[in-house]
């Protein structure tokens, strides 16, 4: 076949046995007969260019992923290809999901090149090109989904190559061959079980494990000095024992959480038996009460008292550990939903100590550039510690409403002031208090190595990175924690 015959034009009158869809026919039969017009139109090289990026793009991401190779020009906070190619909706079966669509595209262009002769042949054909081409796109909506919606993380090579998947379908669809092989909507239908078919199955495959444990314990005791495991454990009964109190920042006086104690503070100008009395009558009449509180110990030595830093729990629970947080990082605030789905199996029995720690460089001098999306982050960081100060019983659930709404800050201070007294939330925000306990929670962050949050600090082990399943967080507390 020649170049004249593949773009031979298309005349007003065409010669008598000459079909607009199906070329040439009757007489003698040619290699060219049944060839169709739509081969190298627009519609054609759209739909070859598209498959084609995608599959190129493909590739590419399929040896990054079975090669474990970084991704070039992909690491910044919200282009952040490692935390998309190794989520759990990255693979389906523990395959990579970029070598089905090269299976895909590969299909594609195959059809796509392929001239059958015959009218069962071309019906085929587009039968064949509308099913891969809806599943194409139907597979792109969901993984473009997820990247905006749930991983809150973007991968440039994977949404160009789920836009080419969609731009394959628009040509299919604007080509005017849909008419060819079976209807729309059941080629749809088709397209729509497969891919429903790979969710299923990538629901069905457990998360990955997307953090480290770092453990700090003494290495285990051989056989041969089996007889000294009583002087090990007193020994670190002892290091338990000589393990550092890590003070808080002292409270102003317009903190503390016995408004009797101001009160008190005023009469004792007039009056210093005053001040006595108040010291050991609380306001309301009733006998004196004692918080009861424990120590949380983390990176082995270092120890928190639960009645003085921001807690999420009972302070006299039984089982305690620190997390450290960002409220505007994503990693962050799908491991909040997963210790909730934990907090919930072991109910008062954990309690958690909640330390924002901001990634931006303002509060953070581990931070050395801020990106945008932590642009508020040190100011909703003292906030949650303000609405802390003035009121404790409201903490959580402030701290709950700045992961799941992700407000802004005016929308946060807002809030905060409908559910605390405005007065004391002000004077709060005003002192220096909610700056000086973000830069412990910086001190510790540093002392824990600092680099990925979230955090978990256990006892003898840290946890960083984000944990998206709740089991894997359950297991993680009962391992460390029992």
């Amino acid at each position: 076949m020649s170049l004249a015959d593949i773009y031979r034009p298309k005349l007003r009158n065409q010669p008598t046995g000459y079909h607009p869809m199906y070329g040439p026919i009757g007489g003698k039969k040619s290699a060219e007969s049944g060839k169709e017009i739509f081969e190298y139109s627009a519609n054609w090289w759209a739909m070859i260019g598209g498959s084609s990026i995608a599959l190129v793009t493909s590739l590419y991401l399929a040896w990054a992923s079975l090669t474990s190779s970084g991704v070039a020009g992909c690491g910044g906070d919200l282009f952040d290809c490692s935390n998309v190619l190794n989520s759990r909706w990255s693979s389906v079966l523990s395959v990579p999901v970029s070598i089905p669509a090269i299976v895909a595209h590969t299909t594609m262009i195959g059809l796509l090149v392929w001239t059958p002769t015959s009218l069962r042949g071309i019906r085929l054909r587009w039968t064949a090109i509308g099913v891969v081409a809806f599943a194409i796109a139907g597979a792109a909506l969901w993984f473009i989904g997820l990247q905006f919606f749930w991983l809150q993380h973007l991968c440039p090579y994977c949404l160009a190559a789920h836009t080419a998947g969609l731009i394959v379908l628009a040509a299919y669809l604007t080509s005017g061959q849909t008419r060819r092989g079976l209807s729309k909507s059941v080629l749809a239908s088709v397209a729509a079980l497969l891919v429903a078919t790979m969710i299923g199955l990538q629901f069905s495959t457990a998360a990955p494990v997307t953090y480290e444990v770092i453990d700090y314990s003494v290495p285990a005791t051989s056989d041969s000095n089996a007889g000294d495991t009583d002087a090990g454990e007193a020994t670190s009964v002892e290091a338990a024992e000589e393990s550092m109190l890590f003070e808080a920042p002292p409270l102003s006086l317009g903190e503390t959480s016995h408004d009797h104690q101001v009160v008190a503070l005023m009469m004792s100008f007039f009056s210093p038996v005053s001040l006595v009395a108040a010291e050991v009558t609380p306001s309301n009449g009733a006998a004196p009460t004692e918080t009861v509180s424990k120590t949380a110990r983390l990176l082995r030595n270092i120890k928190l008292d639960t009645s003085s830093w921001p807690l999420v729990g009972k302070p006299d629970a039984e089982l305690v550990f620190v997390e450290m947080f960002d409220y505007t990082c994503p990693h962050c605030q799908r491991t909040h939903q997963s210790l909730e789905q934990a907090r919930k199996h072991f109910g008062d029995q954990l309690a958690v100590i909640s330390l924002p720690v901001p990634l931006d460089k303002e509060c953070n001098a581990s931070v050395k550039t801020t990106h945008a999306s932590h642009a508020e982050a040190c100011e909703l960081a003292k906030l949650a510690v303000a609405v802390w100060l003035a009121d404790r019983e409201q903490f959580e659930s402030f701290h709950d409403y700045l992961f799941d709404e992700k407000p802004s800050y005016a929308q946060a201070i807002t809030k905060a002031r409908s559910m605390v007294d405005v007065e004391k939330l002000d004077a709060t925000l005003r002192s220096a208090t909610p700056g000086e306990y973000i830069a412990k929670h910086v001190t510790l962050y540093q002392r824990a190595g600092a680099g990925t949050i979230p955090k978990a600090l256990f006892p003898e082990s840290t946890v960083s990175g984000a944990i998206d399943s709740s089991q894997s967080f359950i297991q993680l507390i009962e391992r460390h924690l029992r």
